[in-house]
């Protein structure tokens, strides 16, 4: 068996970015605890670095939730100014699994070769130990699960 053992593709996507939000726990605990609270179920979330007290983060749910999230951006706006919001719908999920992830170095150097050949970009990563996710457009997702299934279920 291979490094890699599934790869797995979900369509309808939605990424959803905020710029300049704040940096605090709190405002990522209010922000998510309204996501819920509409029963949106959320899946990848990637925050960078502070820069001050301000911060990014991204993550994705169901297209079928955009209108729900615009919903709560407009509040969000309301209460933070500063924030720049960017909802990005129509997008493909492509996860990659193996449990021998965490022996083998050099993996998501791998994947992105692979998909740097084929000129595909991403638009969200995130990874866990046994996990490599990303969100590419729709219009790259079929050769980008085809180049991913290729490489690594043969």
């Amino acid at each position: 068996m291979g490094i890699i053992s599934q790869v797995n593709f979900t369509e309808n996507v939605a990424i959803v970015s905020f710029e300049k939000a704040h940096a605090h726990i709190k405002f990522m605990s209010v922000m998510f605890d309204r996501v819920a609270k509409k029963g949106i179920n959320v899946d990848m979330i990637s925050q960078n670095a502070p820069k001050g007290e301000y911060s990014s983060v991204s993550f994705t749910v169901s297209d079928e939730n955009v209108t729900d999230i615009l919903a709560i951006i407009a509040d969000l706006k309301k209460e933070h100014k500063s924030l720049v919001p960017l909802v990005s719908s129509g997008n493909v999920k492509i996860s990659l699994y193996g449990e021998e992830m965490p022996n083998n170095f050099g993996v998501a150097a791998d994947v992105f070769l692979k998909l740097n050949e084929k000129k595909i970009d991403t638009m969200l990563i995130t990874t866990s130990d046994v996990d490599i996710s990303i969100v590419v457009s729709s219009a790259n997702a079929d050769m980008a699960y085809n180049t991913l299934r290729n490489a690594y279920l043969k």
